[in-house]
């Protein structure tokens, strides 16, 4: 979790809070809510009578403006939490208090009728099936994100053991570049005057899939002095895998964006891993 920390290192320790915070939020509401779509199939569910009377149609929604207002739901939930910061990070088991704040007042006790709560249950025509299907992703979500905030309030003191810490920081750095494709693609669709509705399709998501791994795998094997020639590769590898999943899944190959879209993420990984000492696993004696 220290790589989300390291995002905002500059900033003194309430914006760094909520920077990292807001990180964990879009990250963990992305990759939860990506599979949940896949795992519960959304596009049939939001069809069906009711309803589809009461939500958008899966893929309506223009995936970069969820995204931003994905980043202000985080940074909101920081602000909220800088006053409790002491009280979680005085407990460990402060992420399951916080996670028991969110299932009791955000999800199940909202003042809102929203599905999945007990006000919905009352006062919605949405069928009692419904109120279930999306329990799983909140709760997921909410927990994964409680998680993250509580062993970043925790690393200094109780900091994880190296190997842990290693693979948590290559997955923290892998996750954070990662949105370096959605700033590119945003900035095609505005020069294009076109909306990114589209880009929530599972199927053009999925080239994604192949750039996240090999971000990972780079932080997670490269050292010292082989940063920079690894980052090189990552670029190429990365572009190659576009080229391939849009040529062999979506038909044809947007070649400008394969090309522009690795330099980003590339870069916020290079700029991260640069500026951080990752820990090595202790050395195996035999």
């Amino acid at each position: 979790m220290a790589a989300f920390t390291r995002v905002a290192i500059r900033f003194p320790g309430s914006l760094r809070f909520v920077a990292s915070a807001a990180l964990s939020h879009v990250v963990t509401y992305l990759l939860v809510g990506l599979i949940a779509s896949r795992a519960l199939d959304y596009a049939d569910i939001l069809e069906r009578p009711v309803i589809g009377d009461y939500y958008l149609p899966y893929g309506s929604v223009d995936i970069v403006a969820s995204t931003t207002l994905q980043l202000l739901r985080g940074v909101m939930f920081g602000v909220v939490l800088l006053p409790f910061r002491g009280v979680l990070a005085a407990s460990r088991w402060g992420w399951l208090w916080l996670w028991a704040v969110f299932v009791t007042i955000g999800i199940l006790g909202t003042p809102a009728a929203a599905p999945s709560s007990f006000e919905g249950l009352l006062y919605t025509r949405l069928p009692l099936w419904f109120h279930a299907v999306g329990l799983p992703e909140m709760l997921l979500q909410t927990m994964a994100f409680s998680v993250l905030v509580h062993r970043n309030l925790r690393a200094r003191t109780h900091p994880l053991a190296p190997r842990a810490r290693q693979l948590l920081t290559a997955l923290s750095v892998a996750c954070i570049a990662f949105l370096g494709y959605t700033a590119v693609s945003l900035l095609f669709a505005f020069v294009a005057g076109v909306g990114l509705a589209s880009g929530s399709d599972t199927r053009v998501l999925g080239q994604f899939a192949a750039p996240l791994v090999l971000g990972f795998l780079t932080v997670l094997f490269a050292k010292g002095r082989w940063w920079a020639p690894a980052h090189a590769v990552l670029y190429v590898a990365s572009a190659a895998a576009l080229a391939a999943y849009q040529g062999l899944v979506l038909g044809s190959t947007g070649w400008l964006y394969v090309l522009l879209a690795p330099v980003l993420p590339v870069f916020i990984s290079l700029a991260m891993t640069r500026s951080s000492r990752l820990p090595s696993p202790p050395l195996e004696h035999g």
